[in-house]
């Protein structure tokens, strides 16, 4: 239950009395927060509410009356769920009830495991794959959403970001590593610039924890970043949960990542990439995680930073030649 020394816990309680009358239930719901933003804790929140043995997932956001972003989402997310009712094994979330003040939505609870736990927790070749392969279904099915267009990459943002992590003299690996592959990221990014690739309706946030894998279904969920970009940006957050693959330096291809891997990804996605693009963008994004990573949070050690540091250096000196 949400404790009532919340500060918000009758508002929260006036949002579940709300979603338990629309519903026609009498009993008393059980309510979880299962996650609040620690950048956007007023507009980022998610409940877990149960009424009998039915359970929802109850996202909120205070300033949406204003904002609105929870009704376009909503609105967003039920085209988007009829559209993947028109594939096989393939889903979202249902959206199910939008309130009268737009301050929150409630949508079936998917309790499943990740992507991202299946890939850490198991080092088994065949479920490795087959997680590959689904994410490249899905993907595939979501960036058919829209008509898709050709649209120009543009990655001087890459080295920007990058020296933004330099000079905040935050970051735990050395100054001299990160712009060594910085200036070689930059050089490969100029022989690539400009070149068209396709641009689709993105999911805008595919990492692996957004995905999960019930009995022969794939869903993803947590669409609120949607919009139209390149796909191989999507593709690119999810498979930098390659990093905490066992990997032996001939199995690292030239973006970073285990080379099978990255074949059963593009086994089960169909859509045009370009291949040098790929290469490009997922060395950035590699990189960019790997200098976000402060000394302070190192050695906090806050949620496997050590581990992950080691591997991301393992994969860049690989990527960049070291």
């Amino acid at each position: 239950m949400i404790s009532r020394t919340d500060p918000n816990f009758d508002v929260i309680n006036a949002m579940v009395g709300e979603f338990t009358q629309a519903m026609g239930f009498t009993g008393t719901p059980d309510v979880e927060r299962i996650f609040t933003s620690h950048l956007l804790p007023l507009e980022r929140q998610v409940l877990r509410v149960t009424l009998g043995d039915k359970i929802y997932a109850l996202k909120l956001d205070f300033t949406s009356d204003v904002t609105e972003r929870l009704a376009k989402e909503f609105e967003g997310l039920a085209k988007l769920s009829a559209h993947f009712q028109t594939y096989d094994k393939l889903g979202t979330a249902t959206p199910i009830y939008l309130s009268k003040s737009g301050t929150f939505f409630v949508m079936n609870f998917l309790d499943f495991r990740t992507a991202g736990e299946r890939l850490k927790e198991s080092q088994q070749v065949q479920t490795t794959r087959q997680v590959y392969r689904r994410a490249g279904l899905w993907l595939t099915a979501m960036h058919e959403f829209k008509p898709q267009k050709r649209s120009q990459f543009y990655g001087k943002w890459m080295p920007i970001e990058i020296d933004a992590r330099i000079e905040d003299g935050q970051t735990r690996a050395r100054a001299q590593d990160v712009a060594r592959m910085r200036d070689i990221l930059a050089d490969q990014i100029d022989a690539v610039q400009m070149m068209k690739d396709t641009r689709v309706w993105s999911h805008g946030d595919f990492h692996s924890e957004n995905m999960m894998l019930g009995p022969g279904m794939t869903y993803a969920f947590d669409l609120t970043e949607a919009h139209m970009k390149l796909a191989i940006y999507d593709i690119v957050d999810f498979l930098k949960v390659d990093i905490y693959r066992d990997g032996t330096g001939e199995m690292i291809d030239r973006s970073g990542i285990i080379a099978s891997h990255r074949e059963m990804f593009f086994r089960g996605y169909k859509h045009s990439v370009q291949p040098e693009l790929f290469d490009v963008a997922m060395r950035g994004r590699l990189l960019i995680d790997w200098a976000s990573i402060t000394q302070q949070a190192y050695l906090e050690n806050r949620g496997g930073q050590r581990k992950q540091f080691a591997r991301l250096k393992e994969r860049l000196d690989i990527a960049f030649g070291s």
